[in-house]
């Protein structure tokens, strides 16, 4: 694993929230130092040495010093801490990643913190201790994004209400592209995708557990029009809902 050597010296420099305006690019510098950068929204796009790279809302990524950085594609509105910092980088099993996830409302208040701190006559040591803990956090940290387990539950449990990709939007308040890179990342579709097949399976497992009218289970899984419904269950196993039934019913093994 390539990433900081958290067994050697690390020193803290500065820090700062940072927010770009629409149709704005990272800067083009070469950098002296490392810069550890926290995306909360949007997504912020550079490229390092040559290298593209896009970093979206709760993901870390750790740019290494001595590179060159270019704003070759505009970023998406980005909103991030960032924090400029010296350290070892390591191949070390025991090494935090040069780029992961993190659960931005369990580290927010922490970022908070060293924003304000990095802007009064705080102490020097008090600076690299919340830099430290910062950085042991995201050590501990999982390595899948948080936020797809949270929106996978909320179409669960919001299934019914649930027409489009925009209504996941509205729920999160992030941009489309944001999402769908999210459960293409995780789940290895779309989001559109992830969302029929729950509503086809909760209508699967309606069909098969109650007596309920086909039409009544559907509009219970979300599908306003019936025939939308019965193509999409056609394409999904092969045979109607109803022959589904009623072949569920008598080869209870069948899947």
């Amino acid at each position: 694993m390539i990433g900081i050597d958290l067994n050697k010296p690390i020193l803290y420099k500065h820090a700062s929230f940072r927010s770009f305006r629409e149709n704005e690019y990272h800067i083009t510098r070469f950098c002296l130092d490392n810069v550890l950068l926290l995306v909360y929204d949007g997504i912020l796009r550079f490229s390092e040495d040559g290298v593209e790279h896009e970093v979206c809302a709760g993901q870390y990524y750790i740019q290494r010093k001595n590179c060159d950085q270019k704003g070759l594609v505009v970023s998406d509105e980005p909103k991030y801490l960032f924090v400029h910092f010296d350290a070892e980088w390591t191949d070390s099993k025991d090494a935090l990643a040069y780029s992961g996830w993190f659960d931005v409302q369990w580290l927010f208040e922490l970022m908070k913190r060293i924003d304000t701190a990095s802007h009064q006559n705080t102490s020097y040591n008090e600076l690299q201790y919340l830099f430290l803990k910062l950085l042991l956090s995201l050590r501990k940290n999982p390595e899948k994004n948080p936020m797809a387990e949270k929106m996978s539950k909320y179409i669960e449990e919001n299934i019914e209400k649930i027409v489009s990709l925009e209504d996941i939007c509205k729920a999160f308040h992030y941009s489309k592209n944001y999402i769908i890179r999210i459960f293409n990342k995780e789940f290895g579709i779309s989001p559109v995708q992830y969302i029929n097949e729950v509503k086809l399976r909760r209508a699967m497992y309606l069909l098969e557990t109650t007596s309920k009218p086909i039409g009544e289970i559907a509009t219970e899984c979300g599908y306003a029009d019936y025939a939308y419904f019965y193509k999409r269950f056609i394409q999904k196993l092969g045979i109607s809902p109803k022959k589904w039934r009623k072949h569920i019913h008598t080869f209870p093994f069948y899947r």
